[in-house]
């Protein structure tokens, strides 16, 4: 879970390798591009390749709270935890 805060302030836009999944749980969140902003609420998702650069932020009262799945597809000789499929 991720409690994205109010103000991204000087927090640079990440990317990386893979793909992202975010769904809105609790509260309202905005997921930041750099030419684009999407806004969320409750039971909203978005899924979008990581490579392009992002960052969220909570809007309202209270900070959202969100379900993050990061899926990394860079290729690997071997996996991290090979008992998984």
């Amino acid at each position: 879970m991720l409690y994205p805060p109010h103000d991204t302030g000087p927090v640079p836009f990440r990317d990386h390798p893979g793909e992202e999944f975010l769904f809105v749980h609790h509260g309202q969140a905005e997921l930041l591009f750099p030419a684009r902003s999407l806004t969320l609420g409750p039971g909203d998702s978005a899924y979008f390749k990581a490579t392009t650069p992002h960052k969220v932020r909570s809007l309202g009262t209270e900070r959202a709270a969100v379900l993050l799945l990061v899926c990394d597809d860079r290729d690997r000789a071997e996996t991290p935890h090979p008992h998984l499929p």
